[in-house]
């Protein structure tokens, strides 16, 4: 049964480190979101956008839970995206994909409304009594304040309530400005509007989000963000940039929604990502506002492809200047920051990973290595508890893989046993993953094991694939753990593919090396 608690106000959480990419949900799953907003919907912090675990253009809308920014729970599919009408919409070529989701909370209807980008006109509606399950889409769709006819489509957005009142800002893409040869595909801007009360359509006049320069950094603007500090309305946005590996970070300000803007430049690259939106932390003291900005970090994804799922996200501080500027974005992996937030309620904490008995951890420094099928790796560890070791997990990732890969659980006597040739391990459990069941995101791949364990044995999961296109995995590498062929226990053993014999000069190095200070994310759970 899941445990529900509700969570005390409290303050100064330790976020993670610029060198921390990757999140996962309380079972061990890499976070698999692009294109995502955090927001404080339904007394909770909800992350929510799409996942590409699927390996297709759109694989639906999903959300996950917390209380307090790190450890999250995943809670499926806001709606089912498999039925006809959400496939013909969503997986249209230049639909947009029902891409960059936001959601707003009505208080005249006392509903949550979710917008997605879909074609033209506007922006398609959904709605739902439940912020994070149960959306019904409207026939009725959102209409902007400016979008010509022809070929122009309102692109990327955000929706937001500010003080009471809804905000849009979107860009509209100039499909006019096409033809290329390399750059850029089109020109697109951003305007801004209000929002009826009712969350579902907008109202008033429009608001044309471009500096003074009137340049093709205005005229590239898209992925925009809202949100208020002091006098300043802010837009944040990135330039046009298709899942890419780097790209503006731009900041827009003002004191009315109606203009001037004033613009700035806070990072070359979003430290190697795109922005996907700001989140506002109101102080559960009283004291200033927090605004906690989060990207997608593209370039952390092995990978090839635009909707790639095995990227990571970054999650860091603003910081303002008196004059209401920002400091520019910082990308040092030794960046800290601690954040003042409300805990949210209602939200499970426990999982296969967070009650494993044995795990290599979750909050860490992880590192996406594909180096499977070229290496075939053997992980250790030694079991702290007797009883029945029920299921060891994995994160793999994969691209089309063309072979199957085989996950088997051993039980070994010592770590000479890797370097003895013809040396037999116990076997526990052999289980073979077809390659329609590995994602692209980093999810746990889980083996039923059912086999009696003692506390103090030592036991291990081998990794071997038959793919010619790679797999991955997350490595953590600690520079202080050694390698000590009596004591250690928790060690990552690999040898390359069809490596089988002694090796070096004088043959007499075994196949297998000891990856010092390595090792792969797992868990095991004994009951």
């Amino acid at each position: 049964m899941r445990r529900r608690q509700v969570l005390p106000f409290q303050s100064h959480i330790p976020l993670p480190v610029n060198a921390i990419h990757y999140q996962f949900d309380t079972d061990g799953n890499a976070i698999d979101l692009t294109s995502a907003k955090i927001d404080h919907l339904g007394g909770t912090y909800v992350w929510y956008g799409l996942p590409f675990g699927c390996g297709q253009a759109f694989c639906g809308i999903t959300s996950y839970s917390s209380s307090d920014l790190q450890t999250w729970h995943f809670n499926g599919f806001l709606f089912d995206p498999n039925t006809t009408a959400i496939q013909t919409l969503c997986s249209a070529p230049l639909s947009g994909n029902c891409g960059r989701p936001h959601i707003v909370y009505s208080k005249q209807n006392n509903n949550y409304v979710l917008w997605v980008n879909q074609a033209s006109p506007g922006y398609l509606l959904f709605t739902s009594n439940n912020p994070t399950s149960g959306y019904t889409m409207l026939q009725d769709r959102a209409l902007v304040g400016f979008q010509p006819p022809g070929p122009f489509q309102a692109g990327d957005f955000s929706v937001q309530t500010i003080n009471g009142t809804g905000y849009l800002a979107y860009s509209l893409i100039d499909f006019t400005t096409t033809g290329a040869s390399i750059w850029p595909p089109f020109n697109q801007s951003i305007y801004f509007q209000e929002l009826m009360p009712t969350m579902l359509n907008t109202t008033g006049s429009v608001s044309h989000v471009v500096s003074t320069a009137l340049d093709l950094v205005d005229f590239e603007a898209e992925s925009p963000d809202i949100f208020q500090r002091g006098d300043y309305f802010y837009i944040s946005a990135s330039n046009t940039c298709g899942f890419c590996t780097g790209t503006l970070l731009i900041i827009y300000r003002s004191k009315s929604i109606a203009g001037p803007w004033k613009r700035q430049i806070i990072s070359a690259d979003t430290c190697g990502g795109q922005t996907t939106g700001v989140l506002s932390l109101p102080s559960p003291s009283g004291g200033p506002t927090s605004y906690l900005h989060i990207a997608d970090l593209v370039n952390s994804a092995p990978l090839s492809g635009t909707r790639n799922a095995a990227h990571g996200h970054q999650l860091q501080l603003l910081s303002f200047n008196h004059d209401g500027t920002i400091n520019e974005l910082t990308c040092s992996p030794t960046q800290t920051f601690t954040v003042s937030l409300r805990r949210g309620s209602n939200v499970s904490s426990t999982g296969r990973a967070t009650s494993a008995t044995d795990t290599s951890g979750e909050l860490a420094s992880w590192t996406p290595t594909c180096n499977l099928p070229t290496s075939q790796l053997y992980q250790t560890w030694a079991s702290s508890k007797t009883g029945t070791l029920s299921e060891v997990g994995v994160n793999v990732a994969g691209d089309a893989p063309t072979g199957n890969l085989t996950l088997t659980i051993f039980r070994y006597q010592s770590n000479r046993d890797f370097f003895t040739p013809h040396y037999i391990w116990e076997t526990l459990t052999t289980a073979t993953i077809p390659p329609s069941n590995i994602s692209q995101a980093f999810a746990v791949v889980r083996v039923p094991v059912g086999k009696a364990v003692a506390e103090g044995d030592r036991l291990g999961l081998a990794l071997v694939s038959l793919s010619v296109t790679p797999m991955c995995v997350l490595i953590k590498t600690s520079k202080d753990v050694m390698f000590d062929v009596e004591t250690s226990t928790r060690t990552l053993f690999a040898n390359g593919a069809g490596q089988v014999s002694l090796r070096g000069r004088d043959g007499t190095k075994p196949p297998v090396n000891v990856m010092a200070g390595q090792e792969i994310k797992w868990y095991a759970i004994v009951v």
